[in-house]
């Protein structure tokens, strides 16, 4: 009989044949990143944790693989687990995936914990990179540019990007698009040392503004905080 974890893992196989499928039509050069969005089982975060040490070799060693990073949501809000791969374009993402050993643990990861979603970003060229290394906190920001409306949420982008990365609390900030045009569509991480640090910047009147107009530029908002996890060496 198809339960119901076997009926989510067909799924996850099923998604993850059209993203590849997507990465061998439409490769292009520039920093592609995949990301899982997972809960912990009731109970289960130690038992999940002991898993994901039994593979972490397993996930890092394929070349095309540029960074594997970890994060738990930091006020234990759903999903209060994100993994991140990056590849250098999606035909790298293609052929990571494909590998019989990645897709094994990809396989298993319905059996450890609840997937909530995977999603392909595309990185986008629209802050300079800042600080090499991945901060202690990451505040990310999701939303969709609604109908008609991405390149007037672009031109605004460009009139705060220096604003936005002059305070010297923040050490990196990046926006993606979603490689498949779905929701959410654009994607803006800011990485901080410290929660301090990142409160202290939002809280910045001219950061505050800025905020404030892109959320009356675009729909479908979500705010997540989230803390690096010690787990994987390869970011």
């Amino acid at each position: 009989m198809l339960n119901r974890k076997n009926l989510f893992k067909g799924v996850t196989f099923l998604f993850l044949a059209i993203f590849l499928f997507a990465g061998t039509v439409n490769a292009q050069s520039g920093s592609i990143k995949y990301v899982y969005t997972i809960d912990y089982p009731m109970g289960g975060k130690a038992a999940y944790l002991d898993w994901v040490k039994s593979i972490i070799s397993t996930l890092q060693k394929p070349d095309e693989l540029i960074s594997l990073a970890s994060y738990d949501n930091y006020f234990n809000e759903t999903p209060e687990r994100v993994v991140e791969f990056e590849f250098a374009n999606n035909l790298d993402a293609a052929k990571y995936f494909d590998n019989p050993e990645i897709r094994n643990v990809v396989g298993q990861v319905v059996d450890h914990g609840i997937t909530r979603g995977v999603f392909i970003l595309n990185k986008r060229g629209d802050y300079n990179p800042g600080e090499k290394g991945r901060s202690n906190i990451k505040h990310v920001f999701t939303l969709d540019y609604g109908v008609g409306n991405k390149s007037a949420y672009m031109e605004m982008v460009k009139t705060v990007v220096k604003t936005l990365q002059t305070p010297k609390e923040v050490k990196r900030i990046t926006s993606y698009d979603n490689y498949l045009n779905s929701s959410p569509n654009r994607v803006i991480e800011f990485e901080f040392d410290s929660m301090e640090d990142c409160i202290k910047y939002f809280e910045m009147p001219e950061i505050k503004s800025i905020v404030d107009n892109s959320v009356s530029m675009s729909v479908n908002h979500r705010v997540s905080a989230l803390k690096l996890l010690k787990e994987y060496n390869k970011n």
